[in-house]
């Protein structure tokens, strides 16, 4: 069974029959994680089918879609992760519905250019430890480094010339990303390959909303 669809299985079984006002919403939101997490797993199979070779010429230019598979990627991740934690702030009620409507992960926690901003005391149980499994992987560290970087547009782009034919996911672009909190450093950039960070995203997403759904389901 998919993601989206265990979401809303889960949503369902703990809801049905409550008339819970925000029931609709809740399963709207959980589900939508799951969808934001499996499209992913479309992305890096379209993403390799188009660079994992030789370099197709057509209508669309390679490097706008390099970029665009790796925006996409990073984004869509985050977007997964702040989905989770919408519904369950909405589930568990210590949303804190911020103006724009809908919790995210950074409404609890998030780093900035002075330091990190830690509010997940606010996060209730079973979800706390959701979250703090999340801060806790380094995987999810290097995605926020990654989306930092391209949203700040701070990211050292390589390049890789060749004369020869475009073939294989070596000649795309490489990034070259700064640390989440100053001061930068030569020694504190991270080199990271597009390829590497369309696998990435998809693998946390799918970890961690995977782990949302556990949680989900092990609430009585």
């Amino acid at each position: 069974m998919r993601l989206s669809e265990r979401a809303n299985t889960e949503v369902g079984r703990l809801l049905n029959g409550t008339n819970n006002p925000q029931h609709a919403a809740i399963g709207h939101l959980a589900t939508s994680a799951g969808r934001a997490a499996e499209s992913l797993v479309y992305l890096a199979e379209i993403d390799d089918t188009r660079f994992g070779g030789i370099w197709p010429t057509d209508a669309y230019d390679n490097e706008s879609i390099d970029d665009g598979h790796v925006r996409w990627a990073a984004t869509g991740a985050l977007t997964s992760l702040d989905l989770c934690i919408a519904a369950a702030s909405r589930l568990a009620g210590f949303a804190q519905r911020p103006p724009r409507g809908e919790d995210s992960i950074r409404d609890y926690y998030r780093v900035t250019n002075f330091g990190i901003v830690d509010h997940r005391n606010n996060v209730m149980a079973p979800w706390r430890a959701w979250i703090d499994a999340l801060i806790a992987d380094t995987q999810y560290e290097t995605l926020l480094r990654v989306r930092n970087a391209l949203v700040h547009a701070d990211a050292l782009r390589i390049v890789h010339a060749t004369t020869g034919v475009l073939e294989g996911h070596a000649l795309r672009y490489g990034y070259n990303i700064g640390p989440l909190i100053p001061p930068v450093q030569a020694s504190s950039h991270l080199t990271i390959t597009a390829r590497e960070i369309v696998e990435l995203s998809r693998d946390v997403a799918l970890a961690h909303v995977g782990g949302f759904v556990d949680v989900l389901r092990g609430i009585k």
